[in-house]
């Protein structure tokens, strides 16, 4: 019953990530300490980092399906 719970909480967080408590908590915590510059520094070189390995990702599979 608990794993059935646990498996439709997590489509929905999939489906409504920005509505979970904890992200509202978190973006609440942001605003309060005024961190807006900082998050987006974060945020941007997160972004960066898994553009970059999705690149790397998709280069790999092109390799393979060559030498096949």
């Amino acid at each position: 019953m608990a794993l059935e719970t646990a498996n439709t909480e997590a489509k929905k967080l999939g489906k409504n990530f920005r509505n979970s408590p904890d992200v509202e908590n978190f973006y609440r915590f942001i605003h309060e300490n005024d961190l807006r510059k900082e998050a987006k520094l974060i945020f941007e070189k997160l972004h960066a980092q898994i553009k970059m390995q999705d690149k790397k990702a998709k280069r790999s599979r092109r390799k393979k399906k060559t030498l096949q």
